[in-house]
């Protein structure tokens, strides 16, 4: 009999049998898992660390993009910090936390769509500080941050977006888009599937990823057009209107690697020169513009983490870290907290009674 199908008629009996259960998630590999198994620590900060992973699908806490905090966790802290923010198709998230020190202990992150269940399977860590996810769809998602078991101290977090492509005119960037995605085209006959970035004549246009180059043309409204393959999504990234193409099908490119320059040809003809910048998916266009928007990094703060341990009477807590975000609750009297972030004027806190949300600065004392 041959050895595997030995191994699972083995396995079978073995679970059919009263005595014998399989550990749970004994194939599961996420990072959160193999910890977990791998954990000599006591039982009950486990128990601890893993019940706060599930409250965190509670959470209801907003942020906007590029936010900055100074975390902080004392020994006995197994606590989430979790927020929820909106983010859009082809944002690159990016998820930083850095310690004063050159120290850097082992911190678990989660990114899902806020309307889906916690999903352990998709947990992983920060590597070097660091972890980065494409946004597949828009909508509003969920960031679960949590270091390992018995980590004490701060460290600088930050929530950022960036762009996932390289921007595919050289020289330019967000001002010299001028017509975006969804605008009107023929009197209301069709919408814009693009954006158009204006730039002279003959200004280099190049490959905004690593992939190859499927089509070349001069045809229809596009004009002199170059049609590049994403090697890494799969998407289809069309230069259009170009004066010249100076690349060849099943060419494979790097980014920053020249296709063509920039021209008013096709349906452009005695316009501004520009090159029509679009995504194709494999259902359908999709707004280029969130895979190509520069944006600033967000940057670590340098702030003082005030010594409080009360929260005013009267004082409002709130859903994020601004006068703009909703009210979680208005405390009555003075109430004992926990501190667990600083960003600027506001501070995240945990009320004795469990609430969480944001609270300015100066209402703690």
């Amino acid at each position: 009999m041959p050895k595997f199908l030995l191994f699972i008629i083995l396995l079978s009996v073995m679970v059919g049998c009263d005595g014998f259960k399989l550990p749970k998630n004994i194939f599961e590999t996420s990072a959160r898992a193999k910890y977990e198994r791998g954990y000599d620590g006591p039982d009950s900060l486990m128990t601890m660390w893993k019940d706060q992973y599930e409250v965190a699908a509670a959470s209801k806490l907003l942020i906007t993009d590029s936010f900055s905090a100074i975390a902080e966790f004392q020994p006995s802290d197994v606590h989430t910090l979790t927020y929820q923010l909106e983010l859009n198709r082809g944002d690159l998230l990016v998820i930083a936390a850095e310690k004063p020190d050159s120290l850097q202990p082992r911190i678990f992150v989660d990114v899902y769509p806020a309307d889906l269940p916690v999903n352990s399977s998709s947990s992983t860590l920060l590597e070097a500080g660091t972890y980065t996810h494409f946004i597949e769809k828009n909508g509003l998602y969920r960031v679960i941050i949590q270091p390992e078991i018995a980590f004490s101290g701060t460290f600088n977090l930050k929530i950022y977006t960036q762009p996932s492509l390289s921007f595919p005119v050289v020289g330019k960037g967000n001002s010299a888009v001028q017509s975006f995605w969804g605008a009107v085209r023929d009197g209301g006959a069709r919408n814009h599937e693009g954006v158009d970035i204006f730039a002279a004549r003959g200004t280099a246009v190049v490959a905004a990823v690593k992939g190859m180059v499927t089509r070349t043309g001069n045809e229809g409204l596009g004009g002199k057009q170059v049609w590049l393959r994403d090697g890494i999504l799969g998407n289809s990234l069309y230069y259009a209107h170009l004066d010249s193409v100076m690349t060849t099908a099943g060419t494979r490119v790097e980014p920053g690697d020249t296709l063509g320059t920039v021209g008013s040809t096709g349906n452009a003809e005695g316009g501004s020169p520009h090159l029509h910048f679009g995504i194709y998916s494999a259902g359908g266009a999709v707004d280029p513009w969130p895979f190509l928007r520069k944006r600033v990094a967000a940057k670590n703060l340098n702030v003082f983490i005030p010594n409080v341990d009360r929260i005013k009477a009267g004082s409002n807590i709130r859903t994020g870290p601004g006068t703009a975000f909703g009210t979680v609750l208005t405390i009555q009297q003075k109430t004992s907290l926990k501190l667990l972030a600083t960003t600027g004027d506001w501070v995240h806190i945990r009320t004795a009674s469990g609430s969480e949300g944001f609270v300015q600065k100066n209402r703690l004392e």
